[in-house]
């Protein structure tokens, strides 16, 4: 028989619809709720009006969001209080959802966890949930907890391992981000080496509608400005047909992206400014670069990208699949 789990995510770059694929690849039988699942509804004509006003006292929709999160809390209850048990839950960014919605995923299911791949103190809300979960998981060390009747525990992120047809290759490097200010130059200094060595360079910044004045100077060096994410599958897809894989850590966080973990499934040279990398048994000089933006090097990076791909030993690889990593955070032999 099956394993039944319920998978709670958000809506995030449709992360999600590779999981479930993944999921139902493995044996599982998967029922999806998202976080974003519900659209608001007045449930009167008071609280319309009332917005209204508080809108012009305030100048915000603080009430319409607090009303908005309480009527999707009430709903996402509802529909979870329909299903039958589950053998898992997995819960994936819990902040997004209402503790009222993780109790009832909770009493719906045999065990459940979470997985939380930002960093916890970017929303300290996050902290009064943990204790809700059979295990919760963290993609950073630094947010490994144990004390104050709190325990996090230390995953990390993943490549799929479904079934799939491998694209050709139309980049030689390529990378995808938000924009952060931070590491503006170092990004902007490294697209300039990559366009002396290579032809065909893909750089997306997605520029959020406050920070589009900031657009020009990347769009203006060939980079494409973007003003929403792509969706993950999308992103995939340009994985597969690059190259060289560019990764660049964002300030709080000090756990590995994605990119470092499709870099070793696909067999890529990855350029990154996470020095952590160094720690992974999968790590080979030859397949990684560790970028020290405060000292860039054109000629190193050129003496990389020169050397070649050296392959790491399939079990090596397979611990970083999402099959094993499913299995360690549900505590299963699934794989």
């Amino acid at each position: 028989m099956k394993k039944r789990i319920l998978l709670l995510v958000p809506n995030d770059y449709k992360l999600y619809l590779l999981i479930e694929r993944n999921l139902l690849e493995i044996g599982f039988e998967v029922t999806v709720v998202l976080h974003d699942s519900i659209k608001f509804r007045y449930k009167n004509i008071f609280q319309r009006v009332l917005n209204t006003v508080k809108k012009l006292i305030d100048g915000n929709n603080k009430y319409k969001r607090k009303l908005a999160d309480e009527y999707t809390a009430e709903q996402l209850l509802m529909k979870i209080d329909s299903f039958d048990l589950f053998d898992y839950c997995l819960v994936l960014r819990a902040d997004f959802f209402h503790e009222k919605v993780l109790l009832a995923a909770k009493s719906k299911s045999n065990h459940m966890v979470s997985y939380h791949y930002d960093g916890l103190r970017r929303n300290p809300a996050i902290f009064k949930l943990i204790p809700l979960f059979d295990k919760f998981y963290v993609f950073d060390e630094h947010d490994i907890i144990s004390n104050n009747g709190l325990q996090t525990y230390l995953s990390h992120n993943f490549y799929f391992d479904f079934a799939q047809e491998i694209d050709s290759i139309h980049y030689d490097a390529y990378f995808l981000g938000f924009y952060n200010k931070s590491r503006e130059l170092s990004l902007l200094s490294l697209f300039d080496i990559l366009t002396k060595i290579y032809q065909t360079v893909k750089f997306q910044i997605v520029f959020p509608s406050n920070q589009l004045e900031h657009a020009n100077l990347y769009r203006e060096r060939g980079i494409e400005c973007l003003n929403e994410i792509i969706p993950f599958e999308d992103y995939l897809r340009h994985i597969e047909q690059t190259k060289v894989i560019v990764d660049f850590l964002i300030g709080d966080h000090n756990g590995l992206s994605f990119r470092i973990f499709e870099g070793l499934k696909y067999e890529k040279k990855v350029i990154t400014t996470n020095v952590n990398i160094l720690k992974y048994d999968f790590y080979h000089p030859n397949n990684f670069y560790v970028l020290d933006s405060s000292s860039m090097s054109e000629k190193d990076i050129i003496t990389f990208l020169g050397t070649p791909y050296v392959s790491i030993e399939p079990d090596i690889k397979k611990k970083y699949s999402f099959s094993s990593w499913i299995s360690r955070v549900l505590d299963n032999d699934l794989v």
